[in-house]
């Protein structure tokens, strides 16, 4: 049998200010492109399809279309939940839908209820046996007294649930929206705890033959290999420069054999530094002109109408940091609390130093003195 894995879709996310719908259709339009070229026979989707709980309707008219053309390709759909999904949302009317080859399993409230294995048929007749982990709020879920709450506890609880009713879990792939330890993250991932409570270890999926997972979008292996995320399909953060991709699995007699397929739609992400001239002349740039750029300047004094010059050369240009001014601004800013601290005679005598460093002269200094003066008597209100 043959598979893809992929994850994080994130259907109706803006990137800044740009709506990344258009890009994700195209993506959709790769994809089943790809299920048809490969004769892929199960889609696997490791979470995150929505980029929030409540997605709009052209986020859900896209992901509608695109399982029901992947389907009319003749593959099935094995889908989870990720923390950017509604449970509730999308475990509607699964049951009904699993008769048609579109399995999806989100969190529910009780242990015994999350994640019943799936058995997808290839179209020799070869069997391959899913685990699909969604996404598990520690908090939401019923755990038994005395359990820890949280991620490490509710999967393991999960797991253990569930890998009795496999027949071999060594040939088993597994699916889960989780942050295991040793991944790598990126700055579009929402944090799923605070103080490492969300992080789980790798060997939790230890028995398994393949663990396809979602939530970090870098792709990326993590063990001995066989726990590998695919990362999203396209870039939603300045911190995603690498090459996107989704992993197509080779499931036979002898085991598990996945491959890499770099996606080649979608729009990279480039953070580019230098002076605005350079930056907007310079051939160096020439390969980034369809790029989503962040530019950052280093022209020592502020320029007016930066970004509009800029777009000329590179239309998607999202991000613009004038660093100088910036680091100038930081560096004011500790200044104003170093003045904070000091007398009101000691900060006007200070700025006559730095202003008049050769000194103002007796009657300069006759008027400086009498204007401390003047600053010392008033009223601190």
């Amino acid at each position: 049998m043959r598979m893809i894995h992929t994850s994080d879709w994130h259907f109706g996310k803006r990137f800044l200010e740009t709506d990344m719908l258009p890009l994700q259709a195209a993506f959709c339009d790769w994809l089943v492109d790809l299920v048809k070229e490969e004769a892929i026979e199960c889609v696997l989707i490791a979470g995150d399809v929505y980029d929030r709980a409540n997605p709009k309707d052209d986020a859900v008219e896209l992901l509608d279309d695109v399982l029901h053309r992947i389907s009319g390709a003749g593959a099935s759909i094995v889908m989870i939940s990720g923390n950017h999904d509604s449970a509730e949302r999308l475990h509607f009317g699964t049951r009904f839908m699993t008769g048609s080859g579109l399995h999806i399993r989100t969190e529910r409230r009780e242990v015994s209820a999350i994640a019943e294995p799936v058995t997808v048929t290839g179209r020799d007749g070869t069997e391959v046996e899913l685990l699909p982990l969604p996404y598990l709020d520690p908090e939401r879920v019923a755990m038994a007294a005395g359990e820890a709450r949280n991620h490490e506890s509710v999967l393991r609880a999960v797991i253990n649930n569930q890998v009795t009713r496999l027949k071999d879990p060594s040939r088993t792939v597994a699916m889960a929206h989780a942050f295991v330890v040793g991944g790598s993250t990126s700055d579009s991932e929402r944090t799923l705890s605070i103080g490492g409570t969300g992080a789980v270890p790798a060997d939790l999926f230890r028995d398994f033959g393949y663990v396809a997972l979602g939530h970090l979008h870098r792709p990326q292996e993590l063990g001995d290999g066989r726990l590998v995320y695919s990362g999203s399909p396209m870039a939603y953060s300045f911190s995603e420069e690498h090459r996107k991709s989704i992993r197509i699995l080779d499931v036979d007699g002898t085991g598990i054999t996945p491959r890499t397929v770099q996606v080649t739609v979608g729009r990279p992400v480039v953070t580019i530094e230098g002076t605005l001239d350079d930056i907007v002349s310079s051939p160096e740039f020439n390969e980034h002109e369809g790029s989503f750029v962040r530019a950052r300047l280093t022209d020592p004094n502020f320029q007016v109408g930066a970004m509009d010059r800029l777009r000329q050369r590179f239309p998607h240009a999202l991000d613009m940091e004038q660093i100088t001014i910036t680091q100038q601004g930081l560096l004011d800013s500790e200044r104003l609390k170093e003045m904070t601290k000091r007398s009101k005679e000691e900060v006007v005598l200070g700025y006559v130093e730095e202003t008049w460093p050769d000194g103002l002269g007796e009657f300069g200094e006759r008027f400086v003195t009498a204007a401390v003066r003047n600053t010392m008597r008033e009223d601190p209100a």
